[in-house]
C-alpha cells in the first residue's frame, strides 16, 4: 500500500476522528458496559480545534495517510528523567523516554501495515528526540490483537492494571 507517515495537518480532521470512531466501535462491541462510540461530529470538531495549535514539544503526532487522506495516527508523550532519580527504585524513569498514548487506523485500512509503520515512525521520532525506551499500555479484556501486534514489533509485558468499578 502507498502510503506516507507524516506529521498532521488541519485537514485531517475528518480522517483521524473516523478512525478513532472505528477503534470505539471495536472495543464497545466487546465491552459496551466500559466503552462507547463518541458522536463523530463531536470528534471532528475537537480534532479541528486541537490541529489550529502547533503539536506540543515534547508530544510526537504523526499521520498515515493513503491517496490525501488521513486514515490513522498514533501519538507519543516524550517524558525526561525525574528529578529524584536517585530516590526511585524504578530504572526507566532515570532515563528519556516515550509513552505510546494513541494509535488507531480506520478499520478500512487495518492488517495492511499501516500500524507498523506509524509504530516504526514514532519509534524514530522519540529515538532522535533522545527517548532511550517506550512504553504503552493496552486493554486485555477487550483485546482484538493489540498485545500480539505489540510483541511483533518487539514489546514486552511489563504489568498488569487491575480494576474494580464501585456500583
Amino acid at each position: 500500500m502507498d502510503a506516507v507517515i507524516r506529521s498532521p495537518k488541519a485537514e485531517d480532521a475528518e480522517g483521524l476522528a473516523r478512525a478513532a470512531s472505528d477503534l470505539a466501535a471495536q472495543y464497545a462491541s466487546r465491552e459496551p458496559d466500559r466503552f462507547r462510540v463518541p458522536e463523530l461530529a463531536a470528534q471532528v470538531a475537537a480534532l479541528r480545534s486541537e490541529l489550529r495549535t502547533a503539536v506540543p514539544e515534547d508530544v510526537i503526532w504523526l499521520v498515515a495517510e493513503v491517496a490525501g487522506e488521513a486514515v490513522g495516527d498514533a501519538r507519543a508523550r516524550l517524558y525526561d528523567p525525574s528529578p529524584e532519580t536517585a530516590l526511585e527504585s524504578r530504572r526507566d524513569v532515570g532515563r528519556r523516554r516515550a509513552y505510546l498514548e494513541w494509535i488507531a487506523v480506520q478499520a478500512r485500512y487495518r492488517r495492511q501495515g499501516l500500524g507498523g509503520r506509524l509504530l516504526q515512525a514514532v519509534e524514530e521520532r522519540a529515538r532522535e528526540c533522545g527517548a532511550e525506551l517506550i512504553n504503552l499500555g493496552t486493554n486485555l479484556r477487550s483485546d482484538f490483537g493489540a498485545v500480539g501486534f505489540f510483541e511483533k514489533h518487539g514489546y514486552e509485558k511489563q504489568a498488569v492494571i487491575l480494576r474494580k468499578p464501585f456500583r
